[in-house]
């Protein structure tokens, strides 16, 4: 006898004729997959060009933002201030213009939650890094940064004293010992701390935080109290105009102090979370409408932009710079003969359409709003920059100047304009500590001898030459007889 087992066999179900092979493959792509991997890796190629149009926008905003270069303020600090993050941001941006989770470009500056989870982008990720370990500090401000400027002799050669200076209170970086507080406050928080989450300071009340005496803007903005105009966290700096040109500025503290935006956030320094994102983002569904195209005209916006935003950075003509003397508000430098930079802006804006980050920023500019320095802080650095290729001490230079005007009252001038000698009125220290706000006492600009002024050699040799001024008045007369002349043939 045998037993025969009867295995019950589950019935297949037929193949269903009325769906199609694209329908079936739709069907198995619909959820996260490897097989997404190659059509998003291939969207994400197609997108660089948009991409990187979009990070030059970022950065055109970032120069908006800031401001000039060549003259300090809330904005041009040295340390992290509210006007740096948006540099990272752009780098970071072109870097990676195939993977936008890692660089960042749709992302705010500051997302609380990216940054507390370490999934920001990179650049978000490395702008709170320099705050952290780079913090701003009144002991260099945009008024001052003692002793270095202003200069405190020592050989009496500006451009040595000031490298010694910069020595003694650099030395033994990055130890606390006898240094600037700017110095004494960087690279104080544990690489260790940040990659397992750090929280930057709400106030600077937070003594134990080593970022709290850098976590308020030691200098004013042109904003109300003194502070720095900004947009809303959530928003995304990008080609269109917005307040702050899509960036934070200074928050109120509860004592009124202007807060850096980064205060009270919590931080983790996760190098690969951003990557970990794009990662995942390339087994997601298929998105078809996920291709971003770019033509001529978005391109050469951004880069209309993006040279507008270059020349007000960077151009040297403007009030305070070393490279333009006193104000800076002498022919050839200013009008007639020169030109300001709204004017250079003005004649990039005229070229082709309107581009709105321009136009944001001409606006804010002839109403005094757009990030710039204070008349303050203009002065303090012509005080503190300008100077001549000696600097005395203040009974020294009194002498000198005392010598010189019991021969001809037109040498002292000449000795200080041809930038010999430091304008007495120039030299430090300056009364009070930190910023306008806290007492400076400036020196006023232009001073009786004008400070460092290539424009006033001409007259001042005149001047010693005739010091009556009659020489001067007749070669005056005579350059105006002969512009009339010219005027009168058309020339």
């Amino acid at each position: 006898m045998s037993a025969v087992v009867v295995a019950q066999v589950a019935t297949v179900k037929p193949w269903s004729a009325g769906r199609s092979v694209v329908d079936r493959a739709v069907r198995l792509i619909a959820g996260d997959s490897i097989l997404n991997v190659p059509f998003n890796l291939f969207q994400d190629l197609v997108n660089i060009p948009a991409n990187e149009v979009a990070a030059t926008n970022v950065l055109a905003d970032s120069l908006f933002a800031t401001g000039t270069w060549w003259t300090p303020s809330a904005t041009n600090l040295w340390g992290e201030d509210p006007g740096d993050p948006g540099h990272f941001m752009a780098v970071f941006d072109y870097l990676f213009p195939f993977a936008p989770q890692v660089s960042g470009v749709d992302q705010p500056e500051i997302d609380p939650t990216l940054l507390a989870n370490g999934t920001a982008g990179l650049g978000q990720q490395f702008a709170m890094l320099a705050a952290a370990e780079l913090p701003v500090s009144a002991s260099c401000d945009a008024v001052q940064c003692a002793p270095m400027v202003p200069t405190a002799p020592i050989t009496g050669l500006t451009g040595l004293d000031r490298l010694i200076d910069f020595e003694k209170v650099f030395t033994n970086f990055p130890n606390a010992d006898n240094q600037l507080g700017l110095f004494s406050h960087w690279l104080k928080v544990p690489l260790e701390q940040l990659l397992t989450g750090y929280q930057f300071p709400a106030t600077p009340a937070d003594t134990t935080n080593p970022t709290a005496a850098g976590i308020a803007d030691p200098s004013a903005g042109i904003g109300p109290g003194g502070s720095v105009p900004g947009a809303p966290l959530d928003a995304v700096p990008g080609s269109q105009a917005q307040v702050g040109f899509g960036f934070p500025g200074t928050a109120t503290g509860p004592d009124g102090e202007n807060l850096m935006p980064w205060a009270g956030v919590n931080v983790q320094l996760n190098l690969l979370g951003p990557f970990e994102q794009w990662f995942q983002s390339l087994e997601a569904p298929v998105n078809l409408n996920g291709f971003e195209l770019v033509g001529p005209e978005e391109v050469g916006q951004a880069l209309k932009a993006l040279a507008a935003g270059m020349v007000v950075d960077f151009d040297p003509f403007t009030p305070g710079s070393p490279l333009c003397p006193a104000l800076c508000d002498q022919s050839p430098f200013a009008p007639p003969f020169g030109v300001t930079i709204a004017d250079v802006v003005q004649s990039i804006q005229n070229i082709g359409p309107p581009n709105p980050l321009i136009s944001e920023w001409l606006a804010l500019n002839s109403s005094g709003l757009a990030n710039a320095p204070t008349a303050e802080q203009i002065n303090a650095t012509v005080a503190g920059l300008q100077t001549g290729l000696f600097t005395l001490n203040p009974d020294t230079e009194a002498q000198i100047v005392d010598e010189l005007n019991s021969i001809n009252p037109n040498l002292a001038k000449l000795l200080v304009n041809a930038g010999l000698m430091t304008d007495p009125a120039y030299l430090g220290p300056w009364a009070g500590t930190g910023g306008p706000d806290s007492g400076v006492d400036i020196p006023p600009v232009p001073s009786e001898l004008g400070g460092w002024n290539p424009m006033q050699i001409w007259p001042d040799l005149l001047g010693v030459v005739d010091p009556t001024g009659t020489l001067s008045n007749d070669l005056t007369d005579f350059w105006n007889s002969l512009s009339s002349i010219f005027d009168g043939l058309g020339l």
